[in-house]
């Protein structure tokens, strides 16, 4: 009957990457001061197209939307 038999908890033989002869090199204080120089480097994110083009092409946009609305309907 093992419904009335208690289960017994399962053990895994699981070993992490990290840890044992690598505890040395990935230190928490050296991931953190990495982390902390990283953010004081600003890096200039260059964007898909300049405001100039997107305006002109929202420009662009009007005038065929109104274009359309005017001759279509004759």
């Amino acid at each position: 009957m093992k419904l009335l038999k208690p289960s017994k908890n399962r053990s895994f033989n699981y070993q992490p990457r990290f840890s044992g002869e690598n505890k040395d090199v990935l230190a928490d204080e050296d991931f953190v001061s990495k982390w902390k120089s990283a953010q004081g480097k600003s890096r200039k994110v260059k964007s898909a197209l300049p405001l100039s083009v997107l305006v002109i092409l929202l420009v662009l946009l009007l005038i065929g939307m109104y274009y359309l609305n005017t001759f279509s309907n004759n």
